[in-house]
């Protein structure tokens, strides 16, 4: 491979300047799933909370099997991304099922996994069993690009594939579990999507991007389209000193609770609509606006408190006394009372 990465350097760098994090520090491949699907659009200094609840509730695969989904949503309540969780779960219930508990140590067996795509089951297995699979993520997407001045853009999923293939190709005449953690570890801290600290970077020497002044316009990364807005109106019920929500069974924010919410920016249409499943409303007051931007949504939200008489016939919400006590969804803890 013509001007190939130093690897000795660049394992060096890692061993004298990783971060100790909590699933950095062993090879179990359990911790490595679930830092890894929690670092998924997550930044690392957000996981490691997360993390070290969640195994402190759940220090086994079975464990995590057996474990109920709102029990499992609460613990990851504020992380977002909830599809990841719903998938592990299901996964972990597979492994119990197909593997007696212990996690599959074959590449397939993992990929197979729901949840688990090409880059986790490559951490995986390098990190967790030193075998040479790559894990090609925008850290080292970063990392490739700026090194050997790759012009193409990563959003494509040619390019892709490209830099699959020589991440792969370069695990390859590594240590993989060392090799794996220090690209992503060199992205995170050195080759840093602004500002990066090339003085301090192992690779320097032979860095196209360094040499020729490019570090700003590397990677080539295509702008996602702009997030849609949506309107809605979030009403606070309330009943017999009881606080109406709904459970997520499908789309966005599954699995997780939500105050009861209609899209629209007209309270009277909403008032109607109630009134004729019958509903009695005692008061209706406007309380707050409250934004949210998730990663392809703006959710505009005019909340409304609403005290009523008699609930909805048929039932459409459960009434309960203690919202805190559900995996709320991030949008509507936001909300204050």
């Amino acid at each position: 491979m013509k001007n190939t990465i130093n690897i000795p350097a660049l394992e060096k760098w890692y061993q004298d300047n990783h971060r100790p994090l909590p699933f950095r520090e062993h090879s179990n491949p359990y911790y490595i799933w679930v830092s890894e699907i929690m670092a998924q659009q997550t930044q690392i200094e957000t996981v490691i909370p997360y993390f070290n609840r969640f195994i402190a509730r759940f220090p086994t695969i079975e464990d995590l099997a057996e474990t109920d989904s709102d029990t499992l949503h609460k613990m990851v309540e504020g992380i977002g991304y909830y599809r990841r969780f719903q998938h592990m779960h299901e996964a972990a219930k597979l492994i119990v099922a197909n593997f007696d508990g212990i996690f599959p140590s074959h590449y397939d067996a993992v990929r197979s996994l729901p949840g688990v795509g090409e880059y986790t089951a490559g951490a995986i297995m390098s990190i967790a069993y030193n075998q040479p699979f790559a894990a090609t993520d925008g850290n080292v997407i970063r990392v490739l690009s700026r090194y050997y001045g790759l012009r193409d853009d990563m959003r494509t999923t040619p390019a892709r594939k490209k830099i699959t293939l020589l991440n792969q190709a370069l695990i390859k005449m590594a240590t993989p579990h060392v090799y794996t953690q220090a690209m992503m570890e060199l992205g995170a801290l050195i080759c840093r999507p602004n500002n990066p600290l090339c003085d301090r970077c192992p690779l320097q020497s032979h860095c196209q991007a360094f040499s020729l002044q490019l570090t700003r316009e590397l990677p080539v990364i295509s702008p996602l389209k702009k997030p849609t807005s949506k309107h809605f109106i979030t009403l606070i019920v309330e009943y017999n000193q009881q606080r109406a929500v709904i459970k997520k069974e499908v789309g966005l924010l599954k699995g997780m609770f939500l105050y009861p919410q209609y899209e629209t920016d007209d309270i009277y249409e909403v008032k109607t609509s109630l009134e004729s499943r019958g509903c009695t409303i005692d008061n209706l007051v406007f309380v707050q606006k409250v934004t949210h931007v998730f990663t392809h949504q703006i959710w505009m939200m005019n909340v409304y408190k609403i005290a009523l008489l008699t609930p909805p016939t048929p039932a459409i919400w459960q009434f309960v006394d203690d919202i805190s006590t559900l995996p709320m969804a991030v949008a509507h803890r936001k909300i204050k009372l």
